[in-house]
């Protein structure tokens, strides 16, 4: 029996979604607030530990069915040169006796997943809505919605991104996001299977690409841009243009033929934050993005947002009290996101200075093993 009975969950991403099915799945009644109408996104990867918490919620097995699985043989995380040679497999990331596959998905099918999941549960979601005040006393925080719609919930939970506004009213003279000097590029293409997926190494940025099962090739970059600037889309385009442009690999050669100024780009300015703890005030705690969001370096930031939802669930199910629950759940989270988020910039931080890529293959390696373990 959980020490909470309602829960507001303001953001319906991954990790507002992911808390809901969680809370649920312990007896908390859960409704969502989200302000996006409809999903959106490219893909993301889920490795480690984040397939167990998957299957914890209930959703691995839906997942894999419309997922590309990376097996031990996999090539979607190796490391070419701008020529196509392969430079290595990839990090290293350790193997435990039952672990389940990683897989990679399309944004867009991993939420409505979730939501289809959550709405099963009994979950309400609410589109085109977020919080507006809140109100905490003895009893619980009286929320008072942007529609107007107003109700009492004993748990507040903020999952409403890297630009939070709950943290923003939590912790007005908290931290705020740094940008770490490169942007990522991202290209969801229609296409056919095309040889030589992985990574690719080259002189203005690196690309990798991998197959989903939607008929689709996720395209993923990065490229050193030294001061944030907001990007039209001719401009994400004009990048990507030149980033291909400087690699004679076939499969790159073949993408670059495919790109066209009409194409379904995403360019965002890496950005990174890591609150101090607690992440938490009263009965509001922040989880996911809204206290720690990454660089995609290691491929961890969704997936840490998934864990953070599960163990929450976790640490209410068994506290007596949601102080004894928040500090149980800080215990356990705040290292383990740190490994990511500080890694993360670390290796994007060598990417900029020149590195060679051996050093940030062994800062990757040695992360995975922290992440290994049980979260």
């Amino acid at each position: 029996m959980s020490c909470v009975s309602t829960a507001l969950i303001i953001g319906g991403g991954i990790a507002g979604l992911s808390a809901a099915v969680a809370l649920a799945r312990v007896g908390v009644q859960c409704e969502v607030v989200e302000l996006a109408d409809a999903p959106a996104g490219a893909s993301i990867g889920l490795s480690g530990r984040i397939p167990e918490a998957l299957d914890e919620l209930g959703v691995y097995d839906a997942l894999y069915a419309v997922s590309t699985p990376f097996d031990a043989d996999t090539t979607a995380v190796s490391q070419r040169d701008a020529t196509g040679r392969v430079l290595s497999a990839g990090p290293q990331r350790p193997q435990w006796p039952g672990a389940k596959t990683a897989i990679g998905v399309h944004r867009p099918v991993l939420l409505r997943i979730l939501e289809d999941t959550a709405q099963e549960l009994g979950v309400k979601v609410f589109k085109g809505v977020t919080a507006d005040t809140m109100d905490e006393d003895a009893n619980g925080v009286a929320v008072t919605m942007t529609d107007g719609r107003q109700a009492r919930y004993d748990l507040v939970v903020g999952a409403d991104g890297i630009s939070s506004r709950t943290r923003s009213q939590l912790f007005p003279d908290g931290p705020k996001p740094t940008y770490a000097g490169q942007y990522s590029l991202r290209w969801m293409l229609p296409s056919s299977p095309i040889d030589g997926e992985g990574w690719y190494l080259g002189p203005v940025g690196r690309v990798g690409f991998y197959h989903l099962p939607q008929g689709l090739v996720y395209v993923p970059a990065v490229v050193d841009v030294p001061e944030r600037v907001r990007m039209s889309d001719q401009e994400v385009y004009t990048l990507f243009a030149r980033l291909l442009d400087s690699y004679t690999a076939p499969a790159m050669v073949e993408l670059r033929s495919r790109l066209t100024p009409d194409a379904d780009l995403i360019g965002r300015p890496f950005e990174w934050i890591l609150l101090p703890a607690p992440w938490h005030r009263g009965r509001t705690v922040l989880i996911g993005d809204a206290a720690h969001a990454t660089t995609a370096h290691m491929g961890m930031g969704g997936g840490m947002a998934i864990e953070d939802a599960v163990v929450l669930a976790q640490c209410t199910a068994k506290a007596s009290t949601l102080t004894e629950a928040f500090d149980a759940f800080m215990t356990r989270r705040l290292a383990r996101v740190s490994t990511v988020v500080e890694t993360s910039v670390a290796m994007s931080r060598l990417e900029l200075q020149g590195a060679p890529p051996a050093e940030n293959m062994a800062l990757a390696s040695a992360a995975f093993k922290i992440l290994g373990q049980p979260y």
